[in-house]
């Protein structure tokens, strides 16, 4: 059995490739993909882990996953659910960053699927970016858990290494939210298979990530008489009207912050670059670059 988990993380790409999972599980079932619901799929492992004494783990892997819709014929199955590493409340807590029981989780899905060959999928994105989006309801998140952040940058490294060392035989994949305008046709690719064709709802909108708004609409009158023949050709197309109407300007900080909240987030940022690199050095970690 094929699983291929994209974890989010938290404040990435905003349930975009979730939403996309969704919009095609009708053609995804039909490829012999399943595809469960990313809050089914979260409830059903915590409930396998309640009961994980009373069962042998290869009886309760089948169970779980035939629960989830596994068959003869859907040996492959995708799902986008952040939650398995927490709540986004919980990716700035009091031991670091993605670091409150996170380790736990990891070793959780290890012990749910021991005979799975696992994809983890993960996006990293700089930190005035990211952490302003984790709780946009809680006015307060960012001026209480900024201070808790001592480090020069996000320790999205940490993160990595706890998902090499605690699920070792899954492979990794990462790439960073500021590049899925240019990386989305092998992010989607990694989910579906090399061997099988990408479904097509939705796909503008990793297309047109970065465009502005003028772009994106002639982007959307054009296709409408020129649908394009490979994803690739789809991402040139939006380039070029990127290229020639404009792309989006980066998204600014909300002006009720404190200003040393945006100098502390600037600090966080100024390392995101290496930070990056050191990820793609790593063994067993295949790294989706522009």
């Amino acid at each position: 059995m094929r699983l291929i988990l994209h974890l989010g993380a938290h404040g990435t790409d905003d349930g975009l490739i979730a939403g996309w999972i969704a919009r095609n599980r009708g053609a995804l079932g039909s490829m012999g993909i399943a595809a469960p619901e990313p809050q089914d799929f979260v409830t059903r492992v915590a409930k396998a882990l309640d009961v994980a004494a009373k069962h042998e783990p290869l009886a309760r892997e089948e169970a779980l996953l035939r629960g989830l819709g596994a068959s003869a014929r859907r040996r492959w199955m995708v799902v986008s659910a952040p939650d398995l590493l927490g709540p986004a409340t919980d990716v700035v807590s009091a031991e670091g960053f993605y670091a409150k029981a996170v380790v736990r989780r990891l070793s959780d899905l290890h012990s749910l699927f021991p005979r799975c060959r696992i994809t983890v999928l993960l996006a990293v994105r700089g930190a005035s970016a990211l952490l302003p989006r984790l709780a946009p309801q809680a006015p307060d998140f960012l001026t209480e858990r900024l201070p808790l952040l001592a480090l020069d940058t996000l320790p999205w490294a940490r993160l990595v290494a706890s998902l090499r060392h605690h699920l070792p035989h899954a492979r990794t994949v990462i790439w960073r939210q500021e590049d899925l305008a240019q990386v989305w046709p092998a992010v989607l690719t990694q989910i579906v298979g090399p061997e099988r064709i990408v479904p097509p709802a939705g796909l503008v909108d990793f297309a047109a990530l970065a465009l502005g708004a003028e772009a994106r609409v002639r982007l959307l009158r054009y296709l409408t008489r020129n649908p394009p023949r490979t994803l690739h050709q789809l991402k040139r197309m939006a380039e070029a009207f990127g290229s020639r109407y404009g792309t989006c300007a980066p998204q600014a900080l909300p002006e009720t912050l404190p200003a040393w909240v945006g100098v502390e987030l600037m600090r966080l940022d100024a390392g995101y670059g290496t930070e990056w690199d050191d990820i793609c050095a790593r063994d067993g970690v295949l790294a989706l670059r522009v």
